[in-house]
């Protein structure tokens, strides 16, 4: 919404089910060349939610980087950002550019396309890129041998005596 112009990375069949380092690699390469000040992701995938491939870009530019960004500000010289802790905390953090943020999901209602912005994005560029004209080569990272449903257990085990004693 709103963008001058657009970056497709397309990777083939084969190579969809990407780790968060691989997926980081080639958005890194993609936006390399665009000299970004300021790059937004989602907080966490749809998929495995592992949350790491915004923080990863940050450290492959070498740009200073936020998570679970909830309000952003902008100045000429730097973003300052609300971000959530835990526990319903939350801490302000001015970072100078270029940074990359990850966004929490609620951060701002939904802005639907008018039928005049629709029309204009289909006049805007649209650069398709694969991991070779990226030079980028795809090798996981991560593999998942096996998954596992918590086990689902009444217990209660009461600890008495001296609390030294139970401790240890």
């Amino acid at each position: 919404k709103g963008a001058d112009r657009a970056i497709h990375v397309a990777v083939d069949e084969a190579q969809q089910d990407l780790d968060a380092l691989s997926a980081a690699r080639l958005l890194a390469a993609a936006v390399r060349s665009e000299n970004p000040d300021l790059i937004l992701t989602g907080l966490q995938s749809d998929d495995m939610g592992w949350g790491q491939t915004g923080v990863i870009v940050a450290e492959l530019l070498g740009f200073a980087h936020a998570t679970i960004v909830m309000d952003v500000e902008a100045t000429a010289t730097a973003v300052r950002v609300k971000r959530e802790l835990e526990d319903g905390w939350f801490q302000h953090v001015t970072l100078p550019f270029p940074a990359v943020l990850t966004i929490q999901s609620g951060i701002r209602k939904l802005r639907y396309a008018t039928l005049m912005g629709i029309k204009k994005a289909r006049t805007k560029e649209v650069r398709t890129l694969s991991p070779d004209d990226l030079g980028v080569t795809l090798q996981p990272t991560v593999r998942i041998a096996q998954m596992h449903l918590p086990e689902r257990a009444k217990q209660t085990q009461l600890l008495t005596g001296d609390p030294r004693e139970a401790a240890a």
